[in-house]
């Protein structure tokens, strides 16, 4: 892999393909078009990460490998930490590598209210099929569960709701629960490990650390990107990069693919609109046992239950530092939670939110601005999400429940105190959330009034230039979004040379 002390010099290249952006969607159709026989060449902001360079500081993972050091967060009436990784292979190689296939009925919405053409499930089955099949997805394995993990499912079963092992994209797991932080053991088949290296067999480029400052634009065609490369180390701007293309693709993200094309001056006031996330929030909860959650896979079993209502559950780790915040009390107090965090077992929920609204601009400087609000009825569902977190738990034996909800006890002690979470009287701020899953800002549809995009990722405000990141999601897909971006992806580059 090319790293930046392999190119301290300035960048020129021609090529017919130009890819900012190396992640799900940046990877998978730069390979595709690559294999049409393309010269392709890929603009990565961040370094590559082999497997020696990840630790278990979550602070330094945050601050050296995460855009705006880990603090990306939404403005609105709900403030939400939103991390996205900077690196090759994006944000795959710090996820918990979770494939789901898009609800149908998700995809019929798609189509029925912003007129996606194209994209209901039979259409996309080709495409899932060939990126589950080159990505290596399947269930978590028992063996790697750990007793984290088992807990939801035996919660679940207790309450007759559906539990499902979750599909990852993974070879050799060990159930470190380190996949948040990077594996150490190389065991995700992340898309700097799988997708890069056969792009560039192929004679395609990869560039990392170099920042795209805006689209080369002549005469309402898009011609390339200019921009600069980074020391991956200080992140000083170091020397200057020109990129001549055929046809240019930005995959660099639904919060970052809006900022670049709004600094590279196109007129579409849609550029950046219908921002979505989904919501999360999680739980401690304290079991007679020993359950050491550090231990087995990241996420290893999910509740499907209730994805048609907007609500899913899955359990989760993260590092001990993410969570301890939750505990209540200081000194004598926190110590003796702390001493009891082997008997501890997390949970997380999100929500689809459907009633929420955002949007990402820029800041003088060129740095990314997102406003988001979040919905009466999501207010609702989040509330109730937490409930049912709560719920499970208890399901599972738990003996006391760690909400962090403001206005409903501090701990839960019983599966009758559930329902002083449905009866309290919350607003967005007394939810603790966050949300990784972001979509949205380059919305497909078929009114050009409202959708920068079209059904192919073709972007409307100018022409050789598409789209291949979540931010065409014109809504949620109703599950974690990671493998429809790829299948989308692998869609776009097997069309692409059909029309250059």
């Amino acid at each position: 892999m090319l790293e930046f002390s392999d190119y301290r010099a300035p960048i020129v290249e021609h090529c017919d393909y130009l890819v900012i952006g190396s992640g799900p969607g940046g990877a998978i159709v730069a390979y595709e078009l690559a294999r049409s026989g393309a010269k392709v060449v890929v603009l990565e902001a961040g370094p590559n990460l082999p497997p020696e360079r990840f630790h278990g500081d979550m602070g330094k993972t945050l601050a050296n490998w995460f855009w705006e050091g880990g603090t990306r967060s939404t403005f609105g009436n709900v403030i939400m930490p939103t991390l996205q990784p900077r690196c090759l292979g994006g944000g795959s190689v710090f996820n918990s590598m979770i494939c789901m296939r898009a609800l149908p009925s998700a995809l019929e919405r798609w189509a029925d209210e912003h007129g996606v053409e194209g994209l209901l499930l039979d259409d996309l089955v080709p495409h899932y099929e060939a990126v589950e099949d080159f990505l290596g997805v399947r269930p978590t394995q028992p063996e790697v569960q750990g007793r984290r993990n088992e807990l939801l499912k035996e919660g679940c079963d207790a309450l007759g709701w559906k539990v499902e092992p979750l599909l990852r994209n993974e070879g050799a797991c060990v159930g470190s629960g380190r996949c948040m932080l990077g594996c150490p053991h190389g065991a995700k088949n992340s898309l700097d490990r799988r997708g890069i290296p056969e792009l560039i067999a192929l004679g395609g480029k990869v560039y990392t650390s170099v920042h795209v400052d805006r689209l080369i634009v002549r005469n309402g065609r898009v011609a390339g990107a200019t921009g600069h490369t980074i020391d991956p180390a200080t992140h000083a701007r170091a020397h200057e990069v020109r990129v001549n293309a055929k046809c240019t693709v930005v995959a660099a993200g639904a919060i970052n693919t809006p900022v670049i094309l709004r600094n590279s001056n196109l007129v579409d006031a849609n550029i950046g609109n219908r921002l979505g996330m989904h919501p999360s929030g999680f739980h401690l909860a304290r079991f007679e046992e020993r359950v050491d959650p550090w231990k087995g896979a990241t996420q290893g079993y999910h509740c499907t239950e209730f994805l048609e209502h907007g609500i899913k559950i899955e359990s989760l780790w993260a590092s001990p530092a993410i969570f301890s915040v939750r505990f209540p009390g200081v000194g004598t107090e926190l110590q003796q939670q702390l001493s009891e965090y082997d008997h501890t077992s997390t949970i997380a929920c999100w929500i689809s939110a459907e009633d929420s609204t955002g949007r990402v601009r820029t800041m003088p400087g060129g740095r990314a601005r997102i406003h988001f609000d979040l919905g009466k009825g999501d207010l609702r569902r989040l509330q109730e999400a937490n409930a049912k977190l709560a719920e499970v738990s208890f399901a599972a034996g738990a003996q006391t429940v760690i909400t962090g909800l403001r206005g409903v006890p501090e701990v839960l002690r019983s599966k009758d105190d559930v329902q002083k979470i449905r009866a309290a009287q919350l607003s967005p701020t007394d939810l603790p959330t966050g949300s990784n899953h972001v979509f949205g800002g380059m919305c497909m549809g078929s009114d050009e009034r409202q959708y920068p995009t079209d059904s192919w990722g073709k972007v409307r405000a100018a022409e050789d230039l598409y789209v291949a990141d979540t931010g065409l999601y014109p809504a949620t897909p109703g599950v974690n979004p990671m493998l429809t971006i790829a299948a989308l992806a692998h869609r776009i580059g097997q069309e692409l040379p059909n029309r250059y």
